[in-house]
C-alpha cells in the first residue's frame, strides 16, 4: 500500500484521564472504527466497516464515514481510492498496529508527565517497580538492552 502519511508514530492530542484505553485520546466511536479495522486485517471500506458496527449499535453509513475521515486527518488511517461495484470509494488501512499506538501513546503522556514533574515521576515509577520482582526483573532487562544498545552505537 502506498501511504499518504509519514509513517514515524501517532502522537495524540490529548490525553483525558478518566478514560480506559484507546478512549483516553480518541473518542468513543473512534477508538471502536479502530479496534474494528485492525480485528479485520485487511484494507476495508467504509461499507465494510459500517456493516460490521451496525450489527452491534443502531449508526448511519455517513458517521462511520466521517469517523473514518477524522482517523484518516489524524494520522491514524491511510486510504487509497479503488473502483467498487457502485463506483470509486476509499479504502482504508491502518498506519500503525494497535500496539505501536499504544506504545506512542504511552511515550508521550510519560514524556509529558516528566517534562512537567520530572523528579516526582521519576521517584513514582522507581518505586512502583520496586515493589513487585518480576518489574525489577524487567526494568533490569530493560536498562540493560538501552546499555547494550549505546555501546553499540
Amino acid at each position: 500500500m502506498s501511504s499518504n502519511h509519514s509513517r514515524s508514530e501517532y502522537m495524540p492530542s490529548e490525553y483525558r484521564i478518566g478514560e480506559e484505553k484507546l478512549e483516553s485520546v480518541l473518542g468513543p466511536l473512534e477508538a471502536h472504527v479502530m479496534e474494528t479495522i485492525w480485528e479485520m486485517r485487511r484494507p476495508v471500506s467504509v461499507r465494510e466497516v459500517y456493516e460490521k458496527l451496525r450489527r452491534e449499535r443502531k449508526i448511519a453509513y455517513t458517521t462511520v464515514m466521517s469517523t473514518m475521515d477524522t482517523l484518516f486527518k489524524k494520522g491514524l488511517l491511510d486510504r487509497k481510492i479503488t473502483r467498487g461495484r457502485g463506483g470509486l470509494l476509499y479504502v482504508y488501512w491502518p498506519m500503525f498496529s494497535k500496539e505501536e499506538v499504544e506504545r506512542s501513546v504511552v511515550k508521550h503522556v510519560i514524556d509529558s508527565l516528566l517534562r512537567n514533574f520530572g523528579n516526582s515521576v521519576t521517584s513514582y515509577l522507581i518505586e512502583v517497580a520496586a515493589s513487585d520482582k518480576e518489574k525489577i526483573k524487567a526494568f533490569r532487562k530493560l536498562f540493560e538492552s538501552i546499555e547494550k544498545e549505546k555501546k553499540d552505537k
